[in-house]
């Protein structure tokens, strides 16, 4: 049940942990202190001898409070360490996302990551400020108090003693049971949680396919199976505590009536006090009995906790233990950004999807790759932005292999805008400031003239212009042309448009290809299409076929050699004249 392992990934746990326990004990003391304040206090009553009732109270008001003090100090350690472990471990889980880079997602779902980063931390909070610090206290606890007892009548400190190990061994025993549970249950969740993240992605599809009902049917039985294995869950954990409760109880009365029948044999007294100690002695052990017990009950209680919390740690040791490429430590230093693809091949699964591939995209040229749908020429731009990875060959970027490069020169190196940007609820300007925090309004409405949405924004309201999610209230050539000048905003050194004057008005595509046309002779451009009337510009061209390079050179050069390119191109072309 203790996971020590964890320990080190967040700064502090051990002092806190050590703290609250020590607080805890001390208060435990002053509780020790009242009880047998009290227990005299019934003593002198019982035995007819007149109380100084001033005194007891000053004792047990002083005692009392130096109880709280601890008590109080002992949440502030706890709750400080709840907070260092959320906070720690939510830092540290997301720094490993990014330190992985792009590719994150080949290792670990996104959905996954959401709900370790969520309902996953947060147990394994509840595990450190509440089952970790429960369990150090118990037997810290139930030490001092065996010793307590043994001064007072030694069989009772027995029977205490014999009984206390039970409720962690059921604990054991209740957490073996559970495991198989348990792992059924994350397992439930996890599904759960993913095909819930699938279908709120893929909603508007589904409605377009009239789809949503079947989807919200298999949603529903998920949940189903996902409740089924809460409830057996908590069925394990509701046996496991009753049982707990039968002998935290059994215990309690076990001691006490060990204590009163050896009050009958006249086997009771306290150590060191002189006098008839025999009621004082009982009175004391009554009262400590429940004290005896409480800590293991509250461990018991809390054992679920631990349940979830080694199992939320199995998941997210696994990311925070996942490999990175140590040898990512390289940054493009020069000015020069051409890239190269010597011999690379790649394979999703056992799928080959490019195969020795050479490829030259020089710098303050655009080059294009074109070519049927699957024939690779996405799986390039992705490679160049290490979304995917475990490529055969080498890909050279500004003189640097690219698994060398670091995530963040990278990712300020290359910008890669596809058919579907992404906007955040917000202004214009809110929106713009992502990609340069720094840039002024002049240079923003520079961009924004570029991009022919000067006049469109300012006849609103500026760049406090509200955009609604994701742009909706933007069309879609209008919200693509903002993208660009996000983009541009960043001044990337690479640039590459993967499809990104797909499904856009004629207006915006000629205002998207004017401006690649003008800024390339600045930056490395590279551009996916399939429609072949957009690269027609082009410095070079990349005819793909089945993960293959079939043709290359200007658009004239493959026109004139009258091959594949050419066919394609012509029956476009066609298409095109019978669509006007």
């Amino acid at each position: 049940m203790l996971n020590s392992e964890l320990l080190h990934y967040v700064q502090g746990t051990k002092k806190n942990i050590l703290l609250n326990v020590l607080f805890r004990w001390f208060a435990l003391l002053m509780n020790i202190l009242i009880s047998f304040s009290v227990a005299r206090l019934l003593n002198d009553l019982f035995i007819g001898q007149p109380p100084n009732y001033f005194l007891y109270f000053i004792s047990v008001l002083s005692f009392w409070l130096v109880k709280f003090l601890f008590e109080r100090r002992a949440e502030l350690y706890g709750h400080q360490l709840s907070e260092s472990v959320k906070i720690d471990l939510r830092q540290k889980f997301f720094k490993k996302i990014i330190s992985i880079g792009p590719s994150y997602n080949q290792k670990i779902s996104t959905s996954k990551i959401m709900q370790l980063a969520g309902e996953g931390i947060e147990q394994l909070q509840t595990y450190y400020s509440g089952f970790m610090p429960q369990l150090f206290y118990s037997i810290a606890a139930t030490l001092t108090m065996v010793v307590i007892s043994f001064f007072i009548n030694i069989k009772t400190s027995l029977i205490l003693l014999l009984l206390s190990p039970i409720i962690p061994l059921v604990i054991v025993i209740g957490l073996r049971i559970a495991k198989k549970i348990l792992g059924k249950y994350w397992k439930s969740y996890f599904s759960l949680g993913h095909i819930f993240l699938d279908n709120i992605q893929g909603l508007t599809m589904l409605k377009s396919y009239d789809l949503d009902a079947e989807k919200h049917l298999q949603m529903n039985l998920k949940a189903e199976d996902f409740r089924k294995k809460t409830m057996s869950l908590l069925r394990s954990q509701l046996n496991s505590i009753n049982m707990m409760d039968i002998i935290a109880f059994g215990g309690l009365a076990a001691g006490i009536v060990t204590a009163l029948y050896q009050l009958k044999n006249h086997q009771m007294s306290m150590f060191v006090l002189q006098g008839d100690t025999r009621l004082l002695a009982v009175f004391f052990i009554i009262l400590l009995c429940y004290d005896f017990f409480v800590p293991l009950r509250i461990l018991g209680s809390l054992f679920h906790v631990a349940m979830n919390g080694i199992w939320a740690s199995t998941f997210i040791k696994d990311v925070l233990d996942a490999p990175e490429n140590t040898q990512a430590n390289q940054t493009i230093e020069n000015l020069d950004y051409d890239i190269q693809l010597k011999e690379v091949s790649f394979s999703y699964d056992k799928n080959k999807i490019i195969s020795h591939l050479n490829m030259e995209f020089p710098h303050k040229k655009i080059t294009s790759i074109v070519g049927q749908s699957g024939c690779g020429k996405s799986t390039i731009a992705n490679l160049l932005i290490a979304t995917v990875t475990g490529y055969q060959g080498k890909i050279i970027i500004g003189g640097i292999e690219n698994k060398f490069l670091t995530t963040e020169n990278r990712m300020m190196t290359i910008n890669m805008l596809t058919h579907n940007p992404y906007f955040f609820k917000g202004t214009v300007k809110e929106n713009l400031h992502i990609a340069n925090p720094n840039a002024t309004n002049e240079e923003i409405d520079s961009l924004l003239r570029d991009v022919h949405l000067y006049d469109f924004l300012y006849e609103q309201q500026g760049l406090e212009t509200y955009l609604s999610e994701n742009a909706g209230n933007f069309s879609g050539g209008q919200k693509q042309r903002l993208a660009i000048a996000r983009t541009l905003l960043q001044d990337p050194e690479i640039l590459i448009f993967d499809e990104a004057t797909s499904n856009i008005d004629e207006e915006s595509e000629e205002i998207i290809m004017k401006l690649i046309r003008k800024i390339s002779c600045e930056k490395t451009i590279i551009i996916i299409s399939h429609r072949l009337s957009n690269v027609k510009l082009s410095d070079n061209i990349y005819y793909m076929s089945d993960g293959e390079v079939k043709e290359q050179g200007t658009h004239e050069e493959l026109i004139n050699a009258q091959k594949d390119y050419a066919i394609l191109y012509q029956h476009q072309k066609h298409l095109e004249k019978y669509a006007k």
